[in-house]
């Protein structure tokens, strides 16, 4: 061993031996969440015990996790659930968190997918007794139909960022957005405070979404402003607005890639947080403003709540926290980026009051060679940064884990070492030769759509435009490698994937990735939003997979009748394809065998069904490969 391998030991020792100690309270555990369609909404109150007032917190995550429930189907709806906190000694209640439900008409019962947000600036109020209270909004069938929700507190204990010392509401509501006779800012008024003795600087943490239809679309579908001011001037300008074709949890029955206000569905909303210059004893004021705007039959409204919290002196001048690692990690959160070769990220925060200007990375997957990476850049107090660390990680092992350890910020002593260590499950990306065959089928749009390979470093060593191809048509081109790691990206402008439920006429494209024989390596699905980004490696000393499993696609998923299925596999298979109604579904009503099926187009018309609601069901040799919903419409 060398000695730079013995020495990165002897840190990561250290820091391992200065362990975090944590603890989870979880006031929701697996409960199933239903609507009350005669108030629309439903309120799920629990007690959950929290630290007590005198033991020093670093960090509350909160992690939320939804899943089917055992005795119904998820919920169909992009419902609003506000996730609030009431200490048992107070009345006040606080919004600490908000969750955008998402479609999930296609989820199967082994479904599930989490989310987590930082609440430590409600440290205040979660102590002791607290009464938590998850509210799920909606109109939609309690009956059959609803989610399974656990609410996770994970709490580090340690020294916190700065002492908190006050907590104050500024907005709470729902609050009317285009009326003429009834302004939002007749609402959204200043609001005054005066600092605590103590205070050096507070900080104002908004949850803000918008809801409703109105003829512009507003406030859900429509793009407005919003301005923060601290003492009467402006120190904050933001566009409420969130694309959501790039959606980690994709995809779903519904409108799930259309952009909205701030939110997107299947969304567990990250607060905006604006720093405020408050000293001790000051009176203060803070006013949030909207995007001037009035229309003629309003129905918009704006999703509000907002507070104030006032803090010490930072407790340390230097001190980085390692927040999260971002590729490689098997986090569903980011899903979207991984499995993942090539050059790993990971998220940093500086939680020192001076200005972050460098600090020393160490990084590697256990049983490989250990990296040092010096960084240099600049991080105000309080704000987060992505860094891209300058050495491929790749490992022959199929399963393993990243650690990473950051020390030195600024070249001093960290203020609180028990943050400066991850570690994430590192899964190695698939195996290509070194010859690759990218087979693409367009829809009825190609004009929307770009592909590329490009190495670790962002050298392109392939792009294809859409100029001059054609509708419906199969393009193939094959593309020689060099060893290394590679990442293949598909670009969709418009942000609706290669097919959309929603846009039947756009028809349905596809995208594949083969070796030289023509047998594909990878098979993308194409309801994917805005990209495609996979990452894969061409080690020649090691062999590929295939992809066997057959690629299954139904459009339309809305039809009057007729519906295509497409179907690709490596081995020619017993296939049968079973349509079965969707509220029974031992209620068969056609059944298709084929015998020796590879690929191709299966064109089925169902116009003489009843208009509803059925499955399209796939099985290769006898097992279900593949199930969907369709709906006949008259």
């Amino acid at each position: 061993m060398n000695t730079f391998k013995i020495l990165f030991c002897l840190v990561l020792i250290s820091f391992l031996g200065q362990a975090q100690e944590k603890a989870h309270v979880i006031s929701h555990q697996g409960e199933t969440i239903v609507t009350d369609p005669s108030k629309g909404s439903n309120s799920y109150k629990r007690t959950a015990v929290f630290p007590k007032a005198s033991e020093n917190i670093r960090s509350i995550i909160l992690n939320l996790k939804f899943e089917c429930p055992d005795k119904m189907r998820c919920a169909d709806w992009d419902y609003v659930d506000h996730i609030k906190a009431r200490q048992k000694s107070d009345t006040t209640v606080y919004e600490i968190a908000r969750m955008l439900t998402p479609y999930g008409g296609f989820f199967q019962k082994d479904w599930g997918f989490e989310w987590h947000v930082d609440v430590t600036d409600f440290s205040l109020i979660l102590r002791d007794e607290v009464e938590i209270d998850y509210i799920h909004t909606g109109y939609e069938d309690n009956k059959t139909r609803g989610w399974k929700v656990t609410v996770d507190f994970e709490i580090t204990y340690g020294t916190p960022v700065a002492n908190p010392l006050a907590i104050h509401k500024v907005y709470d509501g729902n609050f009317k957005y285009g009326y003429k006779d009834d302004p939002i800012e007749n609402h959204l008024v200043p609001v005054t405070f005066k600092a605590h003795d103590k205070t050096a600087f507070s900080k104002i943490k908004i949850l803000q979404t918008g809801h409703g239809m109105d003829a512009n679309g507003c406030g859900e579908f429509c793009s407005k402003f919003r301005d923060i001011e601290f003492n009467g001037k402006v120190i904050d300008h933001k566009d409420l607005w969130m694309e959501c074709g790039d959606n980690p949890l994709f995809p779903q029955a519904g409108t799930w890639i259309f952009d909205r206000a701030n939110w997107c569905p299947g969304y567990l909303l990250q607060p905006d947080e604006v720093m405020l210059n408050t000293k001790s004893g000051m009176a203060y004021s803070v006013d949030i403003n909207m995007e001037a705007y009035e229309t003629e039959k309003p129905s918009a409204n704006e999703l509000l709540s907002a507070v104030v919290v006032e803090y010490e002196v930072p407790n340390a001048k230097n001190d980085v926290t390692l927040l999260d690692i971002i590729q490689p990690s098997k986090k569903l959160i980011h899903s979207r980026k991984n499995p993942f070769g090539g050059l790993p990220v990971i998220q940093v925060k500086n939680n020192g009051s001076n200005p972050l200007k460098k600090m020393t990375i160490q990084y590697f997957i256990a049983g490989e060679k250990p990296q040092k990476f010096n960084w240099t850049g600049h991080i105000n107090f309080g704000d987060e940064a992505a860094i891209t660390l300058p050495t491929e990680v790749f490992s022959k092992q199929k399963h393993g884990k990243f650690h990473v350890v950051i020390s030195k910020p600024n070249g001093k002593s960290d203020g609180f070492k028990a943050d400066n260590t991850l570690e994430s499950d590192y899964e190695r990306p698939d195996i290509f030769p070194d010859t690759v065959v990218v087979r693409y089928k367009t829809n009825n749009k190609p004009w929307q759509n770009t592909y590329s390979i490009q190495n670790s470093f962002g050298e392109v060593v392939f792009a294809k435009d859409s100029v001059n191809m054609k509708p419906s048509t199969v393009y193939q081109d094959t593309i020689a490698l060099k060893q290394g790691n590679y990442n293949f990206k598909f670009n969709d402008s418009e942000g609706d994937g290669l097919e959309f439920w929603f846009k039947s006429r756009d028809g349905r494209g596809e995208i594949k990735l083969l070796d030289a024989q023509g047998k594909a390596i990878k098979q993308f699905g194409s309801d994917f939003g805005s990209a495609i980004n996979y990452y894969f490696s061409v080690q020649p000393d090691m062999s590929y997979e295939l992809d066997d499993a057959p690629s299954v696609g139904v459009f339309p998923a809305r039809t009057q009748g007729p519906i295509t299925l497409d179907y690709f596999c490596n081995i020619p298979s017993e296939v049968k394809v079973l349509i079965v109604d969707q509220e029974n579904e031992t209620d068969v009503v056609e059944t298709h065998l084929y015998k020796s099926l590879i690929k191709g187009s299966l064109i089925y018309d169902l116009s003489y069904l009843p208009a509803k609601r059925y499955y399209i069901k796939v099985f290769m040799n006898d097992k279900e490969v593949y199930k969907n919903r369709i709906r006949l419409k008259e």
